[in-house]
């Protein structure tokens, strides 16, 4: 009787190009001397460029650091990998028509950025760790001037007050900068529609859920700005503005235009009297660079003609309200929020 015994092992021999496969095949019969077949196979080489074809460094390193440890080489590799791109800037600068504005706006990509996006609205001095001020090396070296954009990397808590990573150990206060955050859309919202984020003095357009355009905005100071959900009910080219209601005479009276007005007396419109968007200004309405607000203008006027068909210069009040944009007012959380395991 034959009997045959099949005993199979693998050795795997690798060097930095060789993996081996060695399989050894025995057969034993009783009355036979015993006769080893031993057969080799060797595998092709694993490609060597494989290892270079993999990232330099951890993705999502950064959001690792902590108060305690703001500072990793792994997080410095991951900003080196990851620089902001170069956004669009649909808005130039027009003296006649910005005054002392200057346009903020973006266009956003159609895929998700891998971090928050944010302005700095105050030139101000970054900080090796949070929490930790300059002190006696407030140079130019360390100023980041106004309107300049970048990611936020991680943001953390000390001593009460966030600060955000900006670049390889770079942390800036959050009271300078403001991230943009793209809320969910409410159940109620379809089509083009625009949401007013007041922590962090910033709006997004939107159609359905996908976020278009972006900028700074400076909401009520002297009075409040209302949350809530609201919708276009009418507006107009130009006007001037008197107020605050109910101040007689009135305290500021001014020129303005491409005003959409969303809650009573509260409106979007342009403000070319100031540069300070990215903080809160208004007595209640929302101030936009007058060319950011010209280009939202215009973005909600290319459906009109299902919201408000006999509208500006004709008619100030929107024909369909029920129809018409809808703005969102809102408060963001403190720390920005973003899928970290996209980026893994």
């Amino acid at each position: 009787m034959l009997i045959l015994k099949i005993c199979l092992s693998v050795k795997k021999e690798l060097s930095s190009t060789t993996r081996m496969h060695t399989v050894r095949l025995m057969t034993h019969d009783s009355k036979l001397m015993p006769l080893f077949l031993l057969i080799s196979l060797i595998a092709v080489a694993a490609p060597a460029d494989r290892a270079a074809a993999q990232p330099s460094a951890a993705r999502g390193a950064c959001h690792l650091l902590t108060v305690e440890h703001p500072h990793s080489s792994a997080c410095d590799q991951e900003i080196a990998a990851n620089p902001l791109p170069n956004l669009v800037r649909p808005v130039p600068y027009v003296e006649d028509r910005d005054g002392e504005a200057i346009p903020r706006s973006i266009l956003l990509p159609d895929d998700p950025l891998p971090y928050p996006v944010a302005w700095q609205n105050h030139a101000w001095y970054f900080s090796d760790s949070p929490g930790v001020y300059p002190e006696n090396d407030y140079t130019e070296a360390r100023r980041i001037g106004r309107e300049t954009m970048y990611y936020v990397y991680q943001s953390v808590v000390a001593d009460g007050e966030v600060w955000h990573l900006i670049g390889p150990d770079r942390w800036m206060r959050a009271a300078f900068i403001s991230v943009l955050q793209i809320p969910a859309r409410p159940a109620e919202v379809t089509g083009r529609w625009v949401a007013l984020d007041l922590r962090q003095q910033t709006l997004v357009a939107l159609e359905d859920d996908r976020p278009v355009f972006a900028t700074l905005i400076s909401s009520g100071y002297y009075l409040q700005t209302t949350l809530g959900l609201y919708q276009v009910y009418a507006r107009t080219l130009s006007m001037t503005m008197k107020g605050p209601p109910g101040a007689n005479p009135p305290i500021y009276v001014f020129p303005t235009r491409w005003v959409m007005f969303f809650n009573k007396h509260q409106g979007l419109h342009a403000m070319p009297y100031h540069n300070d968007f990215g903080t809160r200004q208004s007595h209640g309405c929302v101030n936009v660079p007058p060319g950011d607000e010209e280009w939202l203008w215009n973005f909600f006027d290319e459906t009109a003609s299902d919201w408000d068909p006999n509208g500006p210069p004709t008619d100030f009040f929107v024909d369909n309200p029920d129809r018409a944009p809808w703005v969102y007012v809102y408060e963001s959380d403190p720390l920005p929020v973003w899928n970290v395991e996209s980026r893994q």
